[in-house]
C-alpha cells in the first residue's frame, strides 16, 4: 500500500512500481472513487459539504478494501494507493488482507511541503488534469492538519528530485517489498 498526502506522489510510484512489478495497480482516485457520487467543486466549503465528502471517501476506501481482499484471496498480489488519513481505514486495510491471508507492505510517500512545492505541485496537477481531489494549497494544508500519520509498520520513501527521485523511490519501494522480514 502506498499512502501520503494529497500531492506526495503516491500515484506515480504506484504506477512506476507496477510498470517494474508487473503487479496490477488500483489508484482510489482512479478507479474506487468513481463507486461513488463526484466530488463537488468546493466540498470545504461547509460542514454539510465536509460530511458528504467523508461519506463519498467511505464509498471509495470500502470499494478498494473489497478489491484488496478479493485480489489476496485468488492469490493475485497487487499495489494500492490511497491517502490513508484516517487510522480507522488503516485498521479496515489490514483487517482486509488477514481476510485475504496476504503480506501488508506500507511506503510512506513525504516530500519538503514548503509553500512554493506544495503550489508548485497542486498546479502540476492541474495542468495534468489529474482525478486526485486536491486543488489547491490550501486543501492540501486542510488535508495535513487532519492526518493521523501511518500506525501500521511502513517506510518513508521522499518522492522528489524528479525521474531520478522516482527511480531511487522505486528502488527503495522494490528492496522493501521483497524483503520478507
Amino acid at each position: 500500500m502506498i499512502a501520503g498526502l494529497p500531492t506526495t506522489g503516491k500515484s506515480s510510484l504506484g504506477r512506476a512500481l507496477a510498470h517494474e512489478t508487473g503487479l496490477h495497480f488500483v489508484d482510489i482516485d482512479e478507479g474506487p472513487a468513481s463507486c461513488a457520487p463526484p466530488q463537488e467543486s468546493n466540498h470545504l466549503r461547509s460542514d454539510d459539504a465536509r460530511a458528504r465528502e467523508r461519506a463519498r471517501m467511505t464509498v471509495a476506501y470500502t470499494v478498494i478494501h473489497a478489491a484488496v481482499e478479493a485480489n489476496l484471496a485468488q492469490d493475485f498480489s497487487l499495489i494500492i494507493s490511497a491517502t490513508y488519513s484516517r487510522h480507522a481505514n488503516q485498521d479496515l486495510l489490514q483487517e482486509a488482507v488477514e481476510r485475504g491471508n496476504g503480506n501488508l507492505k506500507v511506503i510512506w510517500c513525504q516530500y519538503h511541503d514548503t509553500h512554493e512545492e506544495i503550489e508548485r505541485r497542486v498546479a502540476d496537477r492541474l495542468t495534468r488534469n489529474s482525478v486526485g481531489g486536491c486543488r489547491s494549497a490550501s486543501h492540501y494544508l486542510d488535508d495535513k492538519s487532519r492526518y493521523m500519520g501511518i500506525k501500521i509498520p511502513h517506510i518513508v520513501v521522499m518522492m522528489e528530485g524528479g525521474e531520478k527521485g522516482l527511480t531511487e523511490a522505486v528502488q527503495r519501494s522494490i528492496l522493501y517489498i521483497n524483503d520478507n522480514g
